[in-house]
């Protein structure tokens, strides 16, 4: 198995993580590798050693393998900055996709491009490829498709388009809360209480105006009436969540809402938005995120 070497490869590089999947001939991932070395900690010239420690055993010495990769390698702050398609547009338009200068002659990396909004400002990269490949198996869904992480985004889709999307700064909030304001001395671990999360859900979708007053109480009733830490991180992701809710309404309320994340991450969606009254269903994120870039070497490979 170790001897097999990739037609193509896909790759997913975050702000902080990056993925690599080995695909054979078939269309099958033979081999899966990952990274914590983000856009965020690398210079534009390390990208590509980084990408090479990877995927240099997938690598076939006598020609040019093929590398698809979508997500902030092709930020401005990335390998090579790659262009934004305004919006309504397709996730990937083909036409736009960049191609980054490699020192190796074994590879070529083809960048996906990302998605922007004039009014409201909004952005986004990443997202749009697993947008495309969720619709690669739902060609007529006309709907939401919400992606939860450090920034949230929540999309409209129809007729195979992209119609304007809105981004929720909730996932870095509760990790900018929980470990750098006076909140940190009352949240430690990972622990989790799920009754406490509905609550905070509940009144920050309820009273969003009262948020930041909620938050101070987090720190006043671990001290005044002991509450324990896994409630008090719990009750904090439901304020934020609950906050998140009440402005994306326009988003969820009488549409179609599939969730597109980690496992975790979309099943505490899932929960939150039926306690408020919403319906959705999930999609495996690994499943569209390959869908998407398969798609892009299928249209770079056609002929």
């Amino acid at each position: 198995m170790n001897d097999i070497k990739a037609t193509w490869i896909a790759a997913d590089w975050g702000t902080s993580h990056m993925r690599a999947w080995a695909i054979d001939e078939s269309g099958k991932v033979f081999a899966y590798s990952e990274s914590n070395e983000g856009m965020k900690d690398l210079q534009q010239n390390e990208f590509e050693p980084v990408l090479l420690r990877l995927i240099e055993k997938w690598i076939d010495d006598k020609r040019v393998t093929p590398v698809v990769a979508c997500g902030m390698v092709g930020a401005r702050q990335g390998w090579v900055e790659t262009p934004y398609q305004k919006t309504p547009c397709v996730p990937i338009n083909k036409n736009q996709l960049t191609v980054a200068t490699t020192k190796d002659t074994r590879i070529k990396v083809t960048l996906v491009p990302g998605v922007m909004q004039h009014e409201p400002a909004d952005i986004m990269r990443g997202e749009e490829t697993q947008i495309a490949g969720f619709l690669k198996f739902n060609p007529d869904f006309d709907g939401v498709v919400c992606l939860p992480g450090t920034h949230v985004k929540w999309v409209k889709v129809s007729k195979g388009m992209i119609i304007n999307l809105s981004t929720f700064m909730t996932g870095e909030l509760f990790g900018v809360i929980s470990s750098n304001t006076l909140l940190s001395h009352s949240i430690k671990g990972n622990g989790w209480h799920q009754k406490s999360f509905e609550k905070g859900l509940i009144k920050g979708f309820e009273s969003p105006g009262l948020i930041t007053s909620e938050l101070f109480s987090l720190r006043a009733e671990s001290i005044l009436n002991g509450l324990d830490s896994d409630s008090a991180r719990a009750r904090l992701s439901g304020l934020l969540l609950g906050v998140e809710l009440h402005g994306a309404q326009n988003y969820w309320k009488r549409n179609k809402v599939t969730f597109i994340g980690s496992e975790i991450l979309t099943k505490n969606y899932q929960s939150a938005l039926e306690l408020v009254g919403g319906e959705c269903k999930l999609f495996n994120i690994e499943t569209a995120t390959l869908a998407g870039l398969s798609s892009v070497y299928k249209d770079l490979h056609s002929d």
